[in-house]
């Protein structure tokens, strides 16, 4: 088996060799001319070991990267899904035409083009996509209000609803998930596996449930979320839906939804530290939530195995070190842990906790 070699022990070997094919006649020791030249190609052979190293890596799905990792999961037809332009509606105010390409930003400089020319007169909508693809594109309402580059008559811009359905590239641990999922289940015949592999090559999805027979024989349910464990825009469903419809095996019925928010209720009392007394609910509600955020959805909707363990939360709150103890822990007003059902994503809708003394 292939092994990397340090400089030191390359040096060693290069010694013996260069020793024994001379009888002892000429002095290896550090500082002579053989002893230095040994030493300075012992550190370009450990440099190429190195290199060696790392293609035995790239070789391998589960120690690969980047572009190695792409390539290797293209041997499987699984194609690294590429970052998405942003979408939205803005506001225009004037009287002139508004030319497909003009240009709209925010103040930070975040780029928006329109997607078709519009004649205005007064104010329009006007459809645009973000000039860059990715998440950094999803700005929030009311952001998009520059007009870097005049258009006659334009006189300003808004957007009244925020932007979406922007999505960063697909990273190495989604490929190298995607690509596990394809050679270790049975996927065939429009089986789950197989809906759930369709599903997830769509660039957006973050994960889903497939739920078989859900309305009776040649039903199929899929339930998906975004890439930010958040719930789907129409418009990504609809482009879940449409890819299914191409992919799907003849005469089933496929139904494409996104699960609904699960509230969930925190209250103790706590024993706060001095310094955060100003900051802890804070804190305390957003690693809550990052919890919630992250165990929320589970792919296996049969088993709904998914929980939200108060023992858990108990925990998170104590490793923020804005509280000290706690007691009286109750989720939804009850001392015991909460199932998610399928179709739902829980979300902390209320922290009620009070200071112990």
């Amino acid at each position: 088996m292939f092994e990397a070699k340090t400089q030191e022990s390359i040096q060693s070997e290069l010694k013996t060799i260069y020793e024994k094919e001379l009888n002892g006649q000429v002095s290896t020791i550090e500082g002579t001319f053989i002893g230095d030249n040994l030493a300075a190609n012992a550190v370009e052979f450990e440099k190429s070991y190195a290199e060696m190293s790392l293609i035995v890596d790239a070789a391998f799905a589960q120690t690969s990267w980047g572009q190695y990792l792409t390539m290797r999961a293209a041997e499987f037809g699984i194609d690294r899904k590429e970052a998405v332009k942003a979408k939205g509606i803005v506001t225009v105010t004037g009287t002139g035409v508004v030319n497909s390409g003009a240009i709209f930003s925010t103040d930070g400089g975040i780029q928006f083009q329109a997607v078709n020319t519009t004649t205005i007169n007064g104010t329009a909508d006007i459809n645009v996509e973000a000039v860059e693809a990715g998440e950094k594109g999803n700005v929030a309402a009311g952001t998009v209000v520059k007009i870097p580059v005049t258009i006659t008559g334009i006189s300003s811009v808004t957007n009244e609803k925020a932007m979406s359905d922007g999505y960063d590239a697909e990273t190495d641990a989604s490929l190298l998930s995607r690509l596990l999922l394809h050679v270790r289940n049975p996927i065939t015949s429009g089986n789950a596996n197989h809906y759930r592999e369709w599903t997830l090559s769509v660039a957006g999805v973050g994960n889903c449930q497939v739920i078989p027979l859900w309305n009776g024989n040649g039903t199929v349910k899929v339930s998906i979320i975004d890439e930010n464990k958040d719930i789907a825009s129409t418009n990504l469903i609809n482009q879940v839906a449409a890819y299914l419809d191409t992919v799907k095996p003849i005469g089933a019925t496929v139904t494409v939804s996104t699960p609904t928010y699960l509230d969930v209720t925190v209250s103790a009392r706590v024993r706060v530290v001095t310094a955060y007394k100003d900051t802890y609910k804070e804190v305390l509600k957003k690693a809550i939530n990052d919890y919630l955020i992250d165990e929320g959805f589970s792919s296996d909707y049969i088993t709904a195995s998914s929980i939200i363990s108060i023992a858990k939360i108990g925990q998170i709150m104590l490793a923020t070190g804005v509280i000290s103890d706690y007691d009286e822990l109750k989720l939804n007003g009850d001392i015991q842990y909460i199932t998610i059902a399928a179709e739902k994503l829980p979300r902390l809708s209320t922290l009620e906790v009070t200071e112990l003394e």
